[in-house]
């Protein structure tokens, strides 16, 4: 790994966008339960958030890429972009095939554990 002044900011902002992500990650599960248990308003929010939310693991993978940082960051964005692609296929197919939104909510739970496995990779 080169210690150049551009990588040293890539990485900054790399583990900037992998906490704020997994932050936002909680704060779509919250959404969705306020939706459910409290206000079935709250789903606009929830579909609404999605769409901002999505760009964080594209940035990282860009970030990850363009600045050479360590390739298991680079491999877990990918991974994290996927299950988000994966959760919007989920929320738009679901009406025509029932079956899909059942796995929203477990791909929600894979998405959040891999960004708390990507967090806990930065302390190696």
């Amino acid at each position: 790994m080169h210690d150049r002044p551009c990588n040293r900011t890539m990485r900054i902002f790399f583990i900037a966008f992998a906490w704020l992500f997994t932050l936002f990650v909680g704060l779509q599960v919250l959404l969705a339960g306020a939706a459910l248990f409290v206000d079935p308003a709250s789903w606009m929010v929830h579909a609404s958030f999605a769409r901002y939310v999505a760009l964080l693991p594209l940035l990282m993978l860009i970030l990850a890429w363009s600045g050479r940082l360590p390739a298991r960051w680079l491999w877990r964005s990918a991974g994290l972009l996927g299950m988000v692609i994966g959760l919007f296929l989920t929320a738009i197919l679901s009406s025509r095939i029932g079956v899909l939104s059942a796995l929203h909510p477990v791909i929600a739970l894979l998405l959040f554990s891999g960004s708390a496995e990507l967090l806990r990779s930065f302390r190696h």
